[in-house]
């Protein structure tokens, strides 16, 4: 079978058929939508390396000041160099960190100005007192309890009941001394049953 090639057929702009030939200049095709210019993506920038704060030290001072002489130490105000306030600082000679023994040292020298001694104020006072006088009841009561229940059931020794005794006296003097003319300083302590070879003790 004979295959019949036929011309291929253009239709013009006015609705006209051509033909197409060898010769026919065909129309150049523009494409409306131009593919976009790839986008360049440019890395983000790191941030630059943070620089090292100068280290401070944390007990570094300057002043000392308010500087009140203790039994144990030196208690004073004192400005570190790493805050903005004075804080109160109580000095040891044994202290365990070096600041403290070296603000101990000025203190003690006299270097940061005098150093008077401490002395409790009457509210600090009365309120020690009455601390050791509920401290010493609990501890007589317990005692009178023990000795108590022994005699109570009829098991105690006459060493028990000596010792009941000693004990109830030395809680009715126990709360006899707030009735003392200068309490609360000074006061002369009763002495108790466990510690009988200690004299009065004035405080």
């Amino acid at each position: 079978m004979e295959m019949i090639e036929k011309p291929m057929e253009l239709v013009s702009e006015n609705g006209q058929h051509e033909e197409i030939t060898a010769e026919t200049e065909l129309p150049i095709i523009v494409d409306p939508m131009p593919i976009p210019a790839s986008k360049v993506v440019v890395p983000p920038q790191l941030p630059a390396p943070a620089i090292a704060l100068e280290q401070v030290d944390p007990f570094a001072y300057s002043e000392i000041k308010n500087i009140v002489r203790l039994p144990n130490g030196y208690r004073c105000s004192v400005k570190f160099d790493a805050r903005d306030d004075y804080l109160t600082f109580l000095a040891c000679e044994d202290d365990i960190e070096i600041h403290g023994r070296a603000i101990y040292a000025e203190c003690k020298s006299g270097k940061r100005g005098p150093a008077p001694d401490y002395f409790p104020t009457h509210t600090e006072l009365l309120d020690a007192a009455l601390s050791r006088i509920a401290r010493e009841l609990r501890r007589a009561n317990d005692q009178v309890t023990k000795y108590q229940d022994r005699v109570d059931v009829e098991v105690a020794s006459d060493d028990d009941v000596i010792a009941l005794k000693a004990w109830k006296k030395y809680r009715v003097n126990l709360n006899r001394v707030p009735e003392q003319t200068h309490f609360p300083h000074p006061v002369v302590w009763p002495v108790a049953p466990d510690d009988a070879s200690t004299a009065l003790v004035s405080a």
